[in-house]
């Protein structure tokens, strides 16, 4: 289980990717960070 530090700081990256996802033009790399958007999300709700 998480923290209540790590918890803020896993929402703060998973902000972080999400704009990096919207911005980015590459479809390939967009892939990518949505992967690292689920698994960290996974992380978060567990």
């Amino acid at each position: 289980m998480i923290n209540n530090d790590e918890y803020i700081l896993f929402i703060a990256e998973l902000d972080r990717l999400v704009e990096d996802y919207h911005k980015c033009p590459d479809s390939g790399l967009k892939e990518r960070i949505q992967e690292d958007i689920t698994l960290l999300a996974e992380v978060i709700s567990h």
